[in-house]
């Protein structure tokens, strides 16, 4: 069962992150504000189509506004394979990379 209180955070956290308003987001997603701020607070369930379209306009996953996650590892099964076969060194560089950016 989808929890729609954590959706809505999920949509505010990455919209905040992106640096947009709800003013400006709104409009984006042709939405009003106040449809907007009922979907942030769950008070309202977004279609899947507006899902679609928050997803598509924030550059996030839709399974990611929608359960959190991408699959049981949290992320891209091909990601997962393509780290899992490279070797130990190349591991580490990968996560001294990874740091740097998510700082």
């Amino acid at each position: 069962m989808l929890d729609f209180k954590a959706i809505g955070k999920r949509i505010k956290k990455a919209r905040e992150k992106k640096g947009y308003t709800q003013e400006i987001f709104s409009e984006i997603i042709d939405v009003s504000i106040e449809h907007l701020s009922r979907i942030e607070t769950g008070a309202c369930r977004p279609s899947l189509g507006l899902v679609e379209k928050v997803s598509e306009a924030l550059g996030v996953d839709e399974q990611i506004i929608l359960f959190g996650t991408q699959n049981d590892n949290g992320i891209n099964r091909e990601l997962y394979d393509k780290i899992e076969w490279l070797p130990k060194d190349k591991k580490q560089a990968l996560f001294i990379i990874i740091d740097l950016i998510t700082k």
